[in-house]
């Protein structure tokens, strides 16, 4: 049946509605389009509704045209609709293996994140990361993983990397497509191909990466030498291209013969770092036998070389030897320990170790916090209790303080750390012969303002460490809000809003804990005396709020001291306010407030003479806090 007078009259009625019905008696068109529409109102009752609906239509006084016109334009419409189909010529054929699964998911569904992934622009990543966290059987679609792998090559490289970050965790399901199309003399996007497909396999990748690796160039060829570091078995091949690679090439195959054992792999080492000493960043992160003995064998005989004389040394061997220094990791074994105790012995030595200009090479500090970082990344042993007697048997090298109370932390009960350090922080000023008592006082600070309450664990942490053994004693802050001597420990505005606070108080409160009320009860004082000291009356006041505290009779004052601020910190402070305390005092605060201490700019300040009262007439009402928006409304 030909349908397209039944298109004509919806198209027509259409045209109508535009131009309006004062026109119909004039619209021949309209009128041819009805005759057409004849043969099929003859075939069908439906279509001789809508043929019956015409008449009237176009025989109606114009007064009634209106009502008429829409409803014969609806029935077409709804006509036309019930014919509509999709399709095309061919026969149905399953998708090629690989290419992703048919999933039940509208275009619709899938538009955003598709656009997102083959388009340019700002927003895209967001809408990729979500879908990701809240959809991530999208991806498996045949529409999606397509996109997906080619934006392997998208011009924002985070994106490229969050889009291989999604691939990897996809498991085997876009292999096919990734080695589909493969060029391995391409650009970054086979580079990642190359990363996703070795992180996908793993060592079974190895006979691709095989066949690959003699077209592969440039970033491509880099990625397919790191990969073949994933499997033992390719050991020889890497050993053979460590002897005609270059360059960037040649360090992705030390990266993977750095992971390898064997006695190959020891012998091309001791043969390697002889001839390249820098070449043993690479060992980093190995914790092999071999490799911890190369690494404090050789360290070790290069301090000596200058420890033995008074050559000074010269940049390149100084850059040298912190190479090597870094390059001892988090290693941990008897032959490490070796190595700390014959440090331990010279570090009077090392410590004055200067270059040809000389100047000092710090080179005793360098290797103290080596020492103190693989402590905190290793667990108990001989190392940790290397670290814990440190200062016990060395008290005159005052940096030492700070390994032995962080072991101390790590390894005994709390009270006896507390009992055991505490006397070293000073809680009276520092007289004029104090200056060994003020340098212990500032090690032991610096030592425990690395120690941070972690909310999430509920534990106490040490920063790129480990929990401690026990929560900090609560006395700790009842004696460090009395310490007379603090060291600079830097500004920080915590909250934004303009005003700082000192590098101590932030420390102080980011390792107390909220919920012991003992530490709460000591601390709210001093963060209300230091709030009027200071006058950064957000920052203190949020601090309060944290802590279970209030910075009622105190919000005043410190606002005066402090510099003026845009009411919008002003609210947000009383509305976290309004979460923690009575509504009351919540009302007694925003009659603290000095109006004159909000930043005049916009007409602020008039804002807060209109707002303030008028909240406080709500919160003694019984009335909700009120939101930003309803303060911001009353901008005058």
């Amino acid at each position: 049946m030909n349908l397209q007078p039944l298109y004509d009259v919806k198209e027509r009625l259409e045209q109508a509605a535009i131009a309006g019905t004062g026109l119909l008696g004039e619209d021949f068109r309209l009128q041819r389009a009805a005759e057409g529409l004849k043969p099929l109102a003859a075939a069908s009752p439906v279509f001789g509704k809508i043929d019956s609906g015409l008449d009237k239509l176009l025989s109606a006084p114009a007064a009634e045209r209106s009502g008429l016109l829409l409803d014969v334009l609806a029935l077409a419409d709804a006509v036309v609709y019930t014919q509509g189909k999709t399709g095309m010529d061919g026969e149905l054929e399953p998708l090629p293996a690989g290419a992703g699964q048919v999933q039940q998911l509208s275009y619709g569904q899938l538009n955003p994140l598709l656009t997102a992934l083959t388009t340019t622009g700002g927003g895209r990543m967001e809408v990729v990361q979500s879908a990701w966290e809240n959809h991530p059987e999208m991806f498996a679609d045949f529409r999606v993983l397509p996109a997906v792998v080619d934006g392997l090559g998208d011009s924002y490289g985070e994106l490229a990397e969050l889009n291989a970050k999604i691939l990897k965790q996809m498991g085997p399901a876009p292999l096919s497509l990734l080695k589909e199309g493969f060029d391995p003399a391409g650009n970054k996007s086979m580079a990642r191909r190359v990363e996703v497909v070795s992180a996908i396999e793993g060592g079974h990748a190895t006979p691709w990466l095989r066949e690959v690796l003699p077209g592969a160039k440039k970033d491509v060829r880099v990625s397919v030498l790191t990969a073949l570091g994933d499997d033992g078995e390719n050991v020889p091949l890497l050993l053979e291209l460590a002897q005609t690679e270059r360059g960037a090439n040649r360090e992705a195959v030390l990266e993977g013969l750095a992971g390898q054992d064997g006695e190959a792999i020891q012998t091309f080492w001791k043969q390697e770092l002889e001839k390249h000493s820098q070449s043993v960043k690479f060992l980093e992160p190995s914790n092999a036998d071999w490799a911890i003995e190369l690494v404090t064998a050789g360290l070790r005989q290069r301090l000596e070389k200058f420890l033995g004389c008074k050559e000074r040394t010269t940049y390149e061997e100084g850059t040298d030897l912190t190479t090597w220094c870094w390059s001892l990791g988090h290693k941990d074994s008897s032959a490490m320990l070796d190595f700390w105790r014959w440090a331990d012995s010279r570090m009077e030595d090392i410590d004055q170790l200067k270059d040809e200009k000389d100047r000092s090479l710090f080179f005793g500090v360098k290797l103290t916090d080596r020492l103190r970082d693989v402590m905190l990344h290793t667990g108990p042993g001989p190392l940790r209790d290397f670290c814990l007697e440190l200062f016990d048997r060395r008290p005159e090298m005052t940096r030492y303080l700070h390994i032995s109370v962080q072991a101390a932390l790590l390894s005994l009960p709390a009270a006896a750390v507390y009992e055991k350090y505490s006397p070293y922080l000073m809680t009276e000023e520092p007289t004029e012969d104090a200056e060994h008592k003020e340098t212990l006082n500032h090690v032991l600070i610096r030592a425990l303002s690395e120690v941070y309450w972690n909310h999430k664990q509920g534990c106490h942490v040490i920063v790129m460490g480990q929990a401690i053994a026990q929560p900090l004693d609560s006395r700790w802050v009842g004696r460090l809000v009395r310490v007379a001597c603090k060291p600079n420990m830097g500004r920080y505005c915590p909250f934004g809003g303009g005003d700082e606070v000192d590098g101590f108080d932030k420390k102080l409160v980011e390792q107390a804990n909220p919920n012991d009320p003992e530490q709460r009860a000591q601390l709210v004082p001093y963060l209300r005396k230091r709030m009027t000291q200071t006058g950064s009356w957000y920052s203190y006041g949020l601090y309060l709020l944290m802590m279970g505290g209030s910075p009622k009779g105190v919000l005043g004052e410190a606002m005066k001291k402090g510099k003026p601020a845009y009411i919008y910190y002003v609210w947000f402070l009383l509305n976290r306010a309004y979460e923690v305390l009575p509504p009351a005092e919540v009302a007694e605060l925003c009659q603290e407030v000095d109006i004159k201490q909000v930043r005049s700019a916009g007409r602020e300040q008039a804002m807060a003479e209109l707002v303030l009262p008028w909240t406080i007439e709500r919160l003694q009402a019984g009335k909700p806090f009120p939101e930003w928006d309803e303060w911001h409304k009353m901008r005058p």
